[in-house]
């Protein structure tokens, strides 16, 4: 019993430290950072997607004074400027897909003290509008993607347990890889890039390379160990191949 414990919470961290390593170096990690004017204190999260039809910005601000506006480009508007408008301490503003367009790239100037604030001091920032995805269908995503990668860890590691299942829970993992991969994330991706009643997008688009190797792979070291009855570490070997599968992609 200790054992199992022990095991189950190590799969918990390992998914949990993979999935921050992976968001923070990820392509989608937003632009945050803090700067003071006067000892007043200002925060700036800056996102680069959103899933739907409008993205609100926020700025937090202690100094009274600040004032502060977004500059759009895409290929619908140039130059377009959004003024932040304020309440309390909070500077904001919303920016509206019909506007301006699924891609866009944006700055942030704020004016504070007749100084000007840049962010990103060079360059734009990138963002994309993603389609809008129903709770229930986010949650299964969420559900089956951790789910499955805590089942392959959780699998690898069953390999250092006295009294092993590997078996098992190599089939209740290669259950959840295929559900994910056949319906769970197939439809996902049909609201985030709004397929659903537009358009019939090319297979590979709805079938990702890396959860097909990864799935393609469980099945196979599934079908290797019930043949052959050996497990030890050819197992693990398949988690850890899996695992940088979905860290590197």
């Amino acid at each position: 019993m200790k054992e199992s414990i022990i095991l189950w919470l190590s799969s918990l961290i390992i998914v949990f430290l993979l999935s921050y390593f992976k968001s923070v170096f990820g392509e989608y990690y937003p632009v945050t950072g803090t700067f003071s004017i006067d000892g007043q204190k200002v925060s700036y999260k800056l996102d680069k997607i959103e899933f739907g039809d409008s993205y609100k910005l926020l700025v937090r601000t202690d100094y009274e004074d600040l004032k502060g506006q977004v500059i759009v480009n895409s290929d619908k508007v140039n130059n377009y400027t959004i003024e932040l408008k304020k309440n309390d301490k909070i500077l904001f503003t919303e920016i509206s897909k019909k506007i301006v367009g699924s891609n866009f790239s944006y700055s942030l100037i704020l004016k504070g003290k007749n100084k000007v604030y840049r962010i990103p001091l060079e360059g734009e920032i990138k963002f994309t509008f993603f389609g809008k995805i129903p709770k229930l269908l986010n949650w299964l995503y969420v559900l089956f993607l951790y789910s499955g990668l805590i089942l392959i860890i959780r699998s690898g590691l069953e390999q250092f347990k006295t009294n092993r299942r590997t078996k098992k829970f190599l089939v209740i993992t290669s259950t959840v890889l295929l559900t994910f991969l056949m319906m769970i994330n197939p439809l996902y991706l049909s609201y985030k890039y709004e397929y659903i009643n537009r358009s019939i997008p090319p297979i590979q688009n709805l079938f990702p390379i890396s959860s097909l190797i990864i799935t393609i792979l469980w099945i196979g070291i599934t079908v290797f160990v019930f043949l052959s009855k050996r497990d030890k570490t050819i197992v693990l070997i398949t988690s850890i191949i899996c695992l940088l599968i979905y860290l590197f992609n």
